[in-house]
């Protein structure tokens, strides 16, 4: 179960970032695309919080524990404290930046989607510091 909850979440993760990109890419041929894949990634951001939130409510417990004995106990005290509130920013800045995109403000809302895949790569990153420092 928790490995199932967490991939779903780590390919949420990734299809936000892809899709990201292939909106930036296609800002410059004005496509007829870009709408339904602003609005798709806004939704995925959305709906990338109900497995982190599962695995927050469920597994957090014993997980903090396990990091906490683990090599690096710094890696919850700072890494996942950090991790959990900025990803809290991420929806609301795919929302912000779909929104720009539906208004046609495409220039506004490039450097809201560099932001959110910035953002995604460093949750992803925190992601993987917390997982090692859990492991002995």
């Amino acid at each position: 179960m928790r490995e199932l909850v967490l991939y779903g979440h780590i390919i949420l993760g990734l299809a936000i970032v892809v899709l990201s990109v292939f909106i930036l890419m296609e800002m410059k041929k004005k496509s007829s695309y870009l709408k339904p894949m602003a609005a798709a990634t806004a939704f995925m951001s959305w709906l990338a919080m109900l497995p982190g939130g599962i695995l927050y409510l469920t597994f957090y417990p014993a997980t903090k524990t396990v990091i906490k004995a683990g090599p690096w106990p710094w890696a919850h005290s700072i890494v996942m404290e950090t991790k959990e509130h900025w990803a809290l920013l991420l929806p609301v800045i795919a929302t912000v930046a779909a929104w720009l995109v539906y208004k046609d403000q495409l220039k506004e809302s490039k450097k809201w989607w560099v932001l959110l895949i910035a953002l995604t790569v460093v949750l992803a990153i925190t992601g993987r510091i917390i997982k090692m420092g859990a492991v002995s």
